[in-house]
């Protein structure tokens, strides 16, 4: 009887495990669609849910955005890949930079407003504070492997930091992919060229001292 009891309560978690995790994936689905403005019966319909089981896992709508894009944060630097070893600058660097464009684009209109700098109060002001901190380590960690993998000595210029966090960013995305019809990966091949050159540049300069 014990084993039963502790089977089903085993099941029953699994259970509000998969719904919650489908009510999640709903709200990144409509978040990256229709940004802050998402509803709560908008997630509900993605997930397949009512609005009353939504609010059972969520206390509030808030608290349900945060969460959502919580998740959306901690994928995103794990689809950065890391060079292989012996794996030469232009090896890695136009997979990186795709992989980049590809999670701007997939997280689509909420990260944009969020990286716009909207003012949110609450969970969703907690949530732009460590978007912003997750990026900058993101742009931190892109710009040192790139000099490392380019030749570069020391710490890199500030200015080739700078062009990484221009050219990685949401508004990079945004303003190639709607307006010109650029794919993530096309966006990708046009960008590689333009950080490559700095970082061959930013390397010469270091080594004839200027």
């Amino acid at each position: 009887m014990a084993a039963d009891g502790a089977s089903s309560a085993a099941s029953a978690d699994a259970h509000r495990g998969l719904v919650r995790a489908r009510i999640l994936r709903g709200a990144r689905a409509e978040l990256a669609a229709r940004g802050l403005s998402v509803r709560v019966e908008d997630v509900a319909d993605a997930a397949g849910v009512s609005r009353r089981t939504v609010f059972r896992y969520f206390p509030t709508r808030e608290a349900l955005l945060a969460a959502a894009l919580e998740e959306s944060m901690r994928s995103y630097g794990e689809h950065v890949p890391r060079p292989l070893a012996g794996q030469s600058l232009e090896q890695w660097l136009g997979a990186a930079v795709a992989a980049v464009h590809r999670m701007n684009a997939q997280h689509g209109q909420v990260y944009f407003e969020l990286a716009s700098g909207a003012a949110l109060d609450g969970e969703l002001a907690r949530i732009t504070r460590a978007r912003r901190r997750a990026r900058r380590q993101l742009v931190d960690g892109f710009t040192a492997t790139a000099w490392e993998l380019a030749g570069g000595t020391g710490a890199p210029p500030q200015w080739v930091h700078d062009t990484v966090a221009v050219l990685l960013s949401a508004f990079a995305t945004e303003a190639l992919g709607p307006d010109f019809g650029r794919t993530p990966d096309q966006i990708a091949a046009s960008l590689t060229p333009a950080l490559m050159h700095a970082l061959r540049g930013a390397v010469a300069d270091e080594r004839g001292g200027g």
